[in-house]
């Protein structure tokens, strides 16, 4: 029922890419790549810091664009900060870029895009002993639910109508995770592979709970400040497009390979 994204984030990454952008003119083309401020947090395997150095599948692939581009900056040049307040940072900051970023009707005039990286489902989850049965939006309204200030599963409440009263807004995703194994909440909307890394970090039993009502089904991607040139962003989505196309290329011709061996 879930979706194991560390198994398939390549198979997502190529399936969810979106249409080229038209390359800028000549002389845009010639600009050199402008430094950029990149700002992420903590969510592994996809970005997260390990032994001081940032690390992830996500830094990866950012990494590949930023040599296609020709831009001189790499992982060092990632920051990681609370969700909340990076968010804030890459409204405000010109040449800013927040990632990885749910692109949502409700966001999607507060940022320029370049993605999408990775598509999943987020739940509404719930403890199973509980024996919740929700089935539609409105039934969620009695319930107290758990997010995370400035995110996706804030969205997602609001979307499906739960109370404000019946709100709880939280800094940090794990905050919620301990208010919901204390019963202090009943829901919380969010991945349910990012649910079990973080029930595992507050020493929580992630088999306790299950997936109980769709919240959405999300797109992540890289969000650039409102101020960033559009060429800028164009070509990077061009270079994150050509990575992708050069690696798809390469996995056909390995798998080609080891049929015909």
């Amino acid at each position: 029922m879930t979706l194991r994204l560390e198994a398939v984030a390549v198979a997502c990454l190529i399936l969810f890419a979106a249409p080229a952008f038209t390359l800028p003119a000549a002389a845009q083309a010639e600009t050199a790549f402008p430094d950029l401020t990149f700002l992420t947090e903590e969510w592994k395997p996809y970005h997260y810091l390990e032994d001081g150095v940032v690390k992830g599948q996500t830094i990866d692939l950012l990494v590949g664009i930023l040599r296609k581009v020709g831009s001189t900056q790499g992982r060092d040049d990632v920051v990681v900060l609370p969700w909340a307040r990076a968010y804030r940072q890459a409204q405000q900051e010109p040449n800013t870029v927040l990632f990885s970023t749910s692109r949502t009707p409700e966001r999607e005039k507060l940022f320029k895009w370049a993605g999408p990286i990775l598509k999943f489902e987020s739940y509404f989850i719930g403890k199973k002993e509980k024996n919740f049965n929700i089935q539609k939006s409105e039934d969620l309204h009695q319930y107290k639910v758990g997010v995370v200030i400035d995110s996706a599963s804030a969205i997602f409440a609001k979307r499906h109508g739960i109370p404000e009263a019946n709100t709880t807004f939280n800094s940090e995703g794990i905050l919620n995770i301990r208010m919901l194994d204390a019963g202090r909440i009943d829901f919380i909307p969010i991945q349910w592979a990012n649910f079990e890394r973080l029930a595992t970090r507050a020493g929580v039993d992630p088999s306790d709970y299950e997936p109980v009502f769709l919240a959405d089904t999300v797109q992540l991607n890289f969000a650039f400040n409102l101020d960033t040139p559009d060429w800028v962003v164009e070509r990077f989505q061009a270079a994150f497009e050509e990575l992708l196309a050069s690696k798809a290329e390469a996995d056909s011709s390995d798998k080609t390979g080891s049929e015909v061996n």
